[in-house]
């Protein structure tokens, strides 16, 4: 038998959600937790650690489903508590340094393939070692500069729309990127000068 839901828009699934509707909730979890995970992997570099944060940010909005307003997109909704979880994540926790798909590689990072078998042990480990290198130069950016640089290089989002989930204006999105940016050419230089990464981002 069909989903009594199957068809509902979102705004009409938040309503049902603020009377603790479950399967109003499990159909936007369906729908989003795609783009919830990909966002909190890419700020924190860990797959336990994104499956955690999602599991807490569909938690809130189980919770809070009465503060979603209706005249706002739900997906900026969700990014605001998305980094806004994955920020506070990162604050009361030191990461483990994990895998990073290439900086400027689009799409989902959940998929990382495993090395090519024909790898031989060194290529194996400079792989490694690049990924490390970049991951630890994003944890070492400020956490409103990482937020930003990740809504805009993974994500594809709009300044106009990165200021609506950082409640920040254009000027300081702008003035965001462009200093995480800014840093990280400076720390990933020998990776960029060797041709390791595709261009300059």
């Amino acid at each position: 038998m069909p989903d009594d839901h199957d068809g509902a828009d979102d705004r009409e699934l938040m309503d049902r959600i603020v009377n603790k509707d479950e399967k109003a909730f499990r159909q936007i979890f369906e729908r989003h937790q795609n783009r919830v995970f990909n966002l909190a992997y890419r700020y924190t570099g860990s797959y336990h650690d994104a499956e955690e944060i999602t599991q807490d940010v569909f938690l809130k909005v189980y919770k809070n489903a009465n503060s979603f307003q209706h005249g706002s997109s739900l997906g900026t909704w969700l990014y605001r508590i998305a980094i806004n979880t994955a920020m506070n994540f990162k604050r009361k926790k030191r990461l483990a340094t994990e895998s990073l798909d290439q900086i400027n590689e689009p799409g989902s990072m959940r998929d990382e393939p495993a090395a090519a078998i024909t790898q031989n042990p060194e290529e194996i480990y400079k792989r490694k070692k690049r990924r490390e290198l970049i991951q630890s130069a994003l944890d070492s950016l400020p956490p409103n500069q990482r937020a930003a640089f990740v809504l805009a290089q993974f994500e594809g989002m709009t300044y106009l729309e990165i200021s609506k989930v950082l409640s920040v204006s254009i000027a300081a999105v702008e003035s965001l990127i462009y200093r995480a940016r800014q840093s990280l050419v400076v720390k990933l230089r020998p990776l960029i000068d060797r041709g390791e990464l595709d261009r300059k981002f």
